[in-house]
């Protein structure tokens, strides 16, 4: 037997037991040996809540997918023009999304005009490392609201058609654009709620038409046109009391010098065609689409008019007109009780105010020319025909027999005149007034015709002369527009009446009256070309004001 069995075997326990006992001591001493232990731990602890945070992770990315669906689904299901079943349509986004055992409950709410939409989703993930904490599940869970509120909404829609809007296709582009308005605001499928719309084209002036003015008390010394102007005090209220008169503007060319009767070239400073004339509180959107089709650029610009119709056929003050246009079956009876009070919290008031331009000078016939006779006869002859209609100018007297008449006897030839006691015609020639003056000629081409030839003979003055080639003159500037039309969006913004602007390649001056003009920054759109298409949308889908809510 060899000395390493039999010499050690009793002795080897002893032995063994105190080299570990010296070894462990060493290591504890060892700070080599604690800095492994403290390293070890928090590898450990590493790996823990790394595993916490995959599971974390995990239910969050659940949770946004949850969310977002919801999200979609209830804005799908408030839209007013969605004719499915709203909780039909949450499920069914629930289910293309695969969370249809998500969702846990879908709320609809609708009356009249709004509709709200509410759901409810929950979603468990197993947890994997957070078992070890005792957590065996997480919850991830979602919550979403929409609502769509269409109520009843008045509209005007104030229409820059002035001269410069028939430069670069912008007259069409508006076209298109307010068509699209209209199909948005009075869609073919009825919906909740009355939506009434009044369009106010402008340019130098604002033609209120045949039938509007018929409610309005106006002065009548003159029935051609229908253009009323407004002193400054008017722009501080927002209605035109219909039982107050009102002051008409006169009827005249401003710079046509053709001197023929009933020349095809008068252009009138307020058309007497309807096709720039104010549609009111309509709720029909062929009629006023086919109204928007007929305009054309013409005019100098004044948006201070503009905006003072477009609030008067949204103050309670137009009620009467209203109600007298129903009667009359110019408007539909849906409309009845409009325009409401501005307390009214079931009814929206929008303007939309568009320009192109900047405000300009504005004019109208001098005093003298605007009512009443003028010193003018004229003799039809029972012919029919205005151009054989012969004229006579009272140069000098009183109107009596004995009295100086100028004679214009031939219709083209100015020359082939001469000077008479008593008109052309005797007793068959009757006075003209002003106003019948000036709708068969120009203002200049008035004078030129009937004046200019007895001031050059001396029977009248030169200052006479020169006082019927000018007898136009200034009534309102540019800057006492901006004022006034500064002035009339503050008391609409005060009355609660939201309004969007919209300047349509427009220069700074009338950018910067859009900007004051509109409810807030957010309102106000700076386009140019096909962008007033997107402008008008985009207004047209805030009015109907659909959104989440939570």
């Amino acid at each position: 037997m060899s000395k390493f069995g039999t010499g050690r075997g009793p002795k080897s326990f002893p032995i063994a037991a105190k080299s570990m006992r010296r070894f462990a001591t060493t290591f504890v001493r060892d700070q080599d040996g604690s800095m492994t232990i403290v390293a070890i731990c928090a590898f450990l602890l590493m790996i823990v809540f790394g595993g916490v945070g995959i599971d974390m992770m995990y239910a969050e990315l659940k949770r946004v997918k949850l969310q977002n669906t919801l999200d979609r689904a209830v804005l799908a299901a408030a839209d007013l023009e969605q004719t499915l079943d709203p909780s039909a349509v949450v499920t069914d986004y629930m289910e293309k999304m695969d969370l249809a055992d998500a969702l846990t409950s879908v709320t609809v709410t609708q009356n009249g005009s709004s509709r709200s939409v509410s759901a409810d989703g929950s979603y468990t993930t197993p947890a994997n490392f957070l078992r070890a904490l005792n957590v065996e599940n997480l919850i991830a869970a979602g919550s979403s609201t929409a609502a769509e509120q269409r109520s009843d909404v008045e509209i005007s829609l104030v229409l820059d058609i002035s001269g410069s809007m028939g430069w670069n296709s912008k007259i069409t582009n508006l076209q298109t654009a307010a068509r699209d308005f209209v199909d948005v605001m009075l869609p073919a499928e009825p919906t909740p709620g009355v939506t009434s719309i009044s369009i106010v084209p402008y340019n130098a002036n604002v033609n209120v038409g045949e039938t509007l003015s018929s409610h309005y008390d106006i002065q009548d010394f003159q029935t051609y046109s229908h253009c009323v102007t407004f002193a400054d005090a008017a722009f501080t209220s927002l209605g035109i009391d219909p039982n107050v008169e009102q002051s008409r503007l006169g009827h005249f060319d401003r710079y046509s010098t053709n001197w023929r009767s009933n020349s095809p070239s008068l252009d009138y400073w307020c058309s007497p065609d309807d096709y720039s004339s104010i549609i009111p509180f309509s709720t029909n959107a062929n009629a006023l689409k086919r109204h928007i089709n007929g305009f054309y650029a013409d005019g100098n610009t004044a948006i201070d008019l503009g905006m003072k119709w477009g609030t008067a056929l949204l103050d309670p003050s137009a009620q009467s007109v209203a109600t007298a246009l129903i009667t009359d079956g110019d408007v539909d009876a849906a409309v009845s009780g409009r325009p409401v009070a501005y307390s009214d919290q079931t009814t929206s008031k929008v303007i939309v105010l568009m320009t192109d331009g900047e405000n300009t000078t504005q004019y109208d016939l001098r005093d003298s020319l605007k009512e009443g006779y003028s010193d003018i006869w004229v003799d039809e002859r029972g012919l029919g025909n205005p151009r054989d209609d012969r004229f006579s100018v009272l140069v000098e007297g009183t109107g009596t027999d004995s009295d100086t008449y100028f004679w214009v006897r031939n219709e083209y030839d100015r020359w082939s005149s001469r000077y008479r006691t008593g008109p052309d015609g005797g007793n068959n020639a009757r006075r003209m007034t002003h106003a019948e003056v000036y709708d068969r000629f120009g203002v200049r081409g008035a004078a030129l015709k009937f004046w200019w030839t007895p001031e050059d003979d001396g029977w009248i003055s030169y200052s006479e002369y020169r006082n019927y080639y000018y007898g136009v003159q200034t009534t309102v500037r540019a800057n006492e527009a901006d004022s006034r039309l500064s002035t009339i969006c503050q008391q609409a913004r005060n009355a609660g009446i939201v309004i969007y602007t919209i300047a349509f390649e427009a220069p700074a001056r009338g950018q910067t009256a859009m900007q004051d003009c509109a409810s807030s920054p957010a309102h106000y759109f700076d386009v140019d070309g096909l962008e007033i298409s997107d402008a008008f949308d985009a207004i047209a889908r805030d009015i109907t004001q659909l959104r989440l809510i939570q």
